[in-house]
C-alpha cells in the first residue's frame, strides 16, 4: 500500500528554505506521496500567526508541492489550510518582521494557544516547531546588531530560548534544530549556507534546512541517500547529511560545552 505523508507549515520564508527540498529528501528516502504545504506571510511571529487563527483572517499565501513543484493560491486562513488535508504534521516557524525576537521568550508566550488550536483542527497531527539559524555578522537585521554581529552568541541565544520557550509547550511533539544544523555547517566551513545574509542559499542552505527537518519528522536514515538539488556535489551532500545528523542527535549543541 502507497503511503501518502502530508506536512503542513504554519510559517514565513524560512519556512519555505526548509520545506523547498523536503519533497525531494522524502522521496529519495523512500516515501511513496508526499504532498507539502506552507502557509507564507513575510516575518510573521508567533503572536501574528495567533491573530490571524483567532481572526479566521485569509491573508497567507498557501504554497502546496505534490511532487510536481511548487502552486500559490493567495488569501487563504489557517483552518482552511489545515483542512485541506489529513495532515500528518503541522509545524510552526517564528518571525521578526513585527518586531518579535527569537532571543527573547516573551515573544513566544502565544505559542500554548498556537498548538492547542491547531491540534483542535487537526487531532491526528503531529505539532511541531521548526528552530531558525542565526544571520551572517554584517546583516543589518535588529538581533544580529544587538548582538554586535556576533553570530555565535546570537546562535546560543536562539537555542536556549527555544529549548525554554519552546520544548516546555505541552503538544509540541518535535523541535526541528535548523538553527544548529546551520551553526554546525558553518564552522565545518561547508559552502555558502546563506544568499542574502540571511534566508538560506538555494543549494546547500535549504537542502540542508531540508534534510534536518524530515530527519526530525521522520528519524529515518539519512546515510545513503543520493538524491541532491542541483549545485550540490555528492561529497558536499554527504558532508551536509552528516552535520544534519549531529543536529538531531545534540539539537542544542550541548555536548561541546558538557
Amino acid at each position: 500500500m502507497k503511503r501518502t505523508w502530508r506536512v503542513l507549515s504554519v510559517g514565513n520564508s524560512f519556512s519555505m528554505d526548509t520545506m523547498e527540498h523536503l519533497g525531494g529528501i522524502a522521496k529519495g528516502c523512500g516515501m511513496d506521496e508526499v504532498v507539502l504545504g506552507d502557509l507564507y506571510v513575510g516575518g510573521c511571529s508567533i503572536r501574528k500567526h495567533a491573530s490571524h487563527l483567532e481572526e479566521n483572517a485569509a491573508v497567507y499565501e498557501y504554497l502546496e508541492d505534490r511532487g510536481d513543484g511548487w502552486s500559490i493560491t493567495p488569501a487563504v486562513s489557517i483552518a482552511e489550510a489545515v483542512q485541506r488535508e489529513p495532515w500528518d504534521v503541522i509545524s510552526i516557524q517564528h518571525g521578526s518582521a513585527d518586531g518579535s525576537l527569537y532571543t527573547d521568550p516573551v515573544y513566544y508566550e502565544r505559542l500554548p494557544f498556537l498548538v492547542r488550536e491547531l491540534k483542535a483542527l487537526a487531532p491526528q497531527a503531529r505539532i511541531a516547531f521548526n528552530m531558525t539559524w542565526a544571520g551572517d555578522p554584517d546583516h543589518p537585521h535588529s538581533e544580529i546588531v544587538r548582538f554586535g554581529g556576533d553570530q555565535e552568541a546570537l546562535y546560543r541565544a536562539i537555542a536556549d530560548t527555544t529549548e525554554q520557550a519552546v520544548c516546555t509547550v505541552a503538544g509540541i511533539e518535535r523541535v526541528s534544530p535548523t538553527g544548529t544544523a546551520v551553526q554546525l555547517a558553518r564552522r565545518s566551513g561547508i559552502g555558502a549556507l546563506t544568499r542574502d545574509g540571511y534566508h538560506l542559499s538555494l543549494d546547500c542552505g535549504r537542502y540542508l534546512a531540508g534534510l534536518t527537518f524530515f530527519k526530525t519528522l521522520t528519524g529515518a536514515e539519512l546515510h545513503g541517500l543520493s538524491w541532491a538539488p542541483d549545485g550540490v556535489t555528492p561529497d558536499v551532500r554527504e558532508a551536509l547529511i552528516r552535520v544534519a545528523e549531529a543536529a538531531v542527535l545534540d539539537p542544542f549543541d550541548r555536548r561541546k560545552n558538557a
